[in-house]
């Protein structure tokens, strides 16, 4: 190394589609859209009969069934998130006779093939029946597609006088719901991430996991004209139609009622402390990654059969979806800070720093008055170490990123060498090989470095793989004997750099209560 010295099942479909459901009405009917030919599908011929087999078969008396929609790649292993929904289903009090009313829509062959060796209630969707704008690209209209199938197919079974609970495959059924729905002859009800407490307060936060609805005329033509506003409108944000759909304004003029389950017994990973003796459901979502999902899943599946109901299990927290969702975060704030060379500029950032004329607004006049550094703004990767100056971060529409370090505070100026401050530090460190194992090279900077000129045209002159400032140089920017300076340094990633953060952090405790700079210095020395 050189040393010189000078950051599938379908979660977010089912989300757009019961936020268009409730936000789409409103827009037509405000908007007077002429009617568009509704595909054929709200018209089965030869279609119609095996549906309708189908939807006999997997129903109960009261014309009720559960629908969930499956992919090939959400159902090609065993180990994969159906097999975990279908075990739920096997284990928990009293639903395991709800697998024969499950209606499995799949979405591709392979998922409906999967579907049919599992010897289970299937139907194919076809696409072929929606219609796409012509307009759009490759990518959205395979998006649209699916969306817009569902809907059309959920419309259809309404139409047909079937009521349903849709449900993700990723939602584990611990107990039999039914007891819970449809009490006070709700329209529909939604699960949701945050409750507060009242059933039909139509600001509680969507969660689109599970949700009922009941076949009535209201419901049966809220997903009709959904499929036609969708065809008529542009691309609607997931944000905005959830801001809609929790409008009073919107339910009013719907004429539906509309009810919220309760987070206690409808759970989600997004919550902390799930309590198993009260839980019916959990949604395993606030959950990047397959991988994450199966390991929590299964390890809440295995506490789940450990309770008898005499004495309390703890459901495992779900640490691997909370570290996927942390390192969801990451990747997502550096693609954002990113050069198009995978660098970005990296500074850290806590309360003390955010008011108004503070050193925060100082570093950032820096930039925007230095010569050739004003661009730079936008590659800036701000680490936060508090909910305030993560706000403050926001506001500024920069790049943000707030890390959750077990047991440390830092909402306070630390004192240079105080405990926090050094705590502080070493955290840093962590984090920075984090980026660098995520490909990204970076400039280093402390917030209190003001920056008069653009830098980078003095970085990475020879290949170096490490370059930092210096307290004191002696001319010579390979001369292992100059004092350096951690308040501002690039470093490129790869396997060497890797290698000297984890070198870095290790060393700490050898060090005692050193500062993360006198450690690299002895570490260069040595």
């Amino acid at each position: 190394m050189s040393l010189g010295h000078e950051v599938v099942v379908f979660p977010r479909t089912a989300r757009l589609v019961v936020a268009f459901l409730l936000a789409s009405v409103l827009t037509y009917a405000c908007l007077w859209l002429p009617e568009v030919s509704i595909p054929s599908m709200f018209r089965l011929t030869t279609l119609k009969d095996e549906l309708q087999t189908q939807l006999e078969g997997a129903s109960m008396a009261n014309k009720t069934l559960i629908i969930g929609v499956i992919s090939g790649n959400a159902s090609a292993e065993d180990d994969s998130i159906l097999q975990l929904f279908l075990q739920s289903m096997r284990e928990g009090e009293e639903t395991r006779f709800l697998i024969e009313h499950i209606l499995f829509a799949a979405a591709d062959p392979t998922a409906y093939n999967r579907c049919k060796v599992l010897q289970l209630h299937c139907y194919q969707l076809h696409t072929e029946h929606v219609i796409t704008s012509p307009d759009a690209s490759a990518q959205n209209a395979s998006f649209a597609s699916i969306t817009w199938t569902q809907t059309l197919f959920l419309g259809e079974v309404l139409g047909r006088g079937f009521s349903f609970i849709f449900t993700e495959m990723d939602v584990m059924w611990l107990r039999n719901p039914f007891a819970r729905l449809s009490h006070n002859g709700e329209d529909m009800l939604l699960s949701h991430g945050v409750y507060d407490g009242h059933r039909f307060e139509e600001f509680n936060s969507t969660n689109s996991g599970l949700y009922f609805v009941s076949s009535n005329k209201k419901t049966t033509a809220l997903f009709k004209q959904s499929y036609d506003v969708m065809h008529h409108s542009k691309r609607m944000r997931e944000d905005d139609a959830l801001y809609v759909l929790k409008s009073a304004q919107v339910l009013q003029r719907l004429d539906m009622k509309v009810g919220y389950l309760e987070t206690t017994s409808f759970g989600s990973f997004c919550q902390d402390n799930l309590d198993i003796t009260k839980l019916i459901t959990v949604h395993a979502n606030c959950c990047p990654s397959i991988k994450a999902k199966i390991e929590d899943l299964t390890a809440m599946l295995d506490a789940r059969k450990a309770y008898n109901g005499t004495f309390n299990v703890t459901i495992p927290a779900h640490s691997s979806c909370s570290q996927s969702w942390k390192t969801h975060q990451l990747e997502t704030a550096l693609q954002g800070a990113s050069m198009g060379n995978k660098t970005v500029i990296i500074s850290y950032l806590n309360e003390a720093y955010v008011d108004e004329n503070g050193m925060l607004d100082l570093f950032l006049r820096s930039l925007k008055e230095g010569e050739g550094a004003a661009f730079l703004i936008k590659h800036l990767f701000l680490i936060t170490v508090d909910q305030i100056s993560f706000e403050r971060c926001r506001t500024l529409n920069l790049h943000c990123y707030r890390p959750v370090a077990e047991g440390l505070t830092f909402s306070k100026e630390q004192l240079f060498m105080s405990a926090g401050y050094i705590d502080l530090v070493w955290q840093k460190i962590l984090i920075l090989r984090q980026i660098l194992e995520h490909g990204y090279s970076f400039v280093f900077t402390d917030m209190d470095v003001i920056w008069l000129r653009n830098p980078f045209a003095k970085l990475n002159l020879n290949g170096e793989d490490l370059q930092i400032s210096c307290d004191s140089y002696n001319g010579s920017p390979f001369d292992g004997s100059n004092s350096i300076n951690t308040g501002f340094f690039f470093v490129r990633s790869n396997n060497k750099t890797i290698k000297l953060f984890d070198m870095w952090s290790a060393s700490r405790e050898s060090f005692g209560k050193k500062h993360d700079q006198d450690v690299l210095a002895a570490l260069k020395s040595a």
